[in-house]
């Protein structure tokens, strides 16, 4: 699959072995750890939907989320949102969208607890009375997609450091929630109907170093 390959090349190009020749032991990119050392942050993410604006005829993919802290510390949110397509995009929340686009997303779905990403950016206090909800947005630059896959960063603390196999220079890599979704037909066709997540893959929580 093309996006497969394409995320394939980042993982490595981030570890800086996609360019150097090392042994096969060594080209294997870390794992985060199957149980966490630290208490992480709790993230419920909505569907993915695609909406057009009607003010600049321009379609956006949008999701919206929860995040609780039951960590048993105070903590700081500030997720970042990078969602990659089959037809090359690398699209980061939130750039290329106007204030005016999110105003209209917030104002369709009708939840006045819902926080830009620019807003709900800060302290994350403890408990069930501080849980928040987000709204994160993306330029739909291209319709004509299969295959999305949406990296979430930011839930976890836990990150890793790996060198450059012939330099030594050290590069941190981040715990990532990644989630791949599969569209069905023409994505401009689904009107409310969310992303499905893609049929052939493991559909639990997966979680990458990037």
């Amino acid at each position: 699959m093309v996006i497969r390959k394409a995320i394939q090349t980042t993982l490595l190009a981030a570890l800086f072995l996609a360019l150097c020749p090392v042994q096969p032991e060594a080209a294997a990119y870390p794992k985060p750890k199957a149980i966490p050392d630290r208490p992480e942050l709790t993230f419920e993410p909505g569907a993915l939907r695609i909406i057009q604006s009607p003010d600049d005829g321009q379609w956006y993919w949008y999701m919206t989320y929860e995040i609780s802290n039951y960590t048993g510390e105070d903590r700081i949110w500030a997720p970042t949102f990078t969602l990659f397509t089959d037809r090359g995009e690398v699209v980061e929340s939130g750039r290329g969208v106007k204030r005016a686009q999110v105003n209209e997303i917030m104002e369709y779905l009708g939840d006045d607890m819902l926080e830009a990403q620019h807003e709900i950016i800060g302290d994350l206090y403890q408990g069930e009375g501080n849980v928040r909800s987000g709204l994160v947005v993306w330029p739909a630059q291209r319709t004509d997609v299969n295959e999305l896959v949406l990296f979430v960063s930011g839930i976890s603390g836990e990150s890793t450091v790996v060198k450059h196999p012939v330099s030594g220079e050290e590069t941190i890599l981040q715990k990532t929630l990644m989630r791949e979704y599969l569209v069905s037909g023409n994505a401009t066709g689904l009107g409310d109907d969310p992303v499905e997540l893609h049929s052939d893959m493991d559909r639990s929580p997966r979680w990458i170093y990037r």
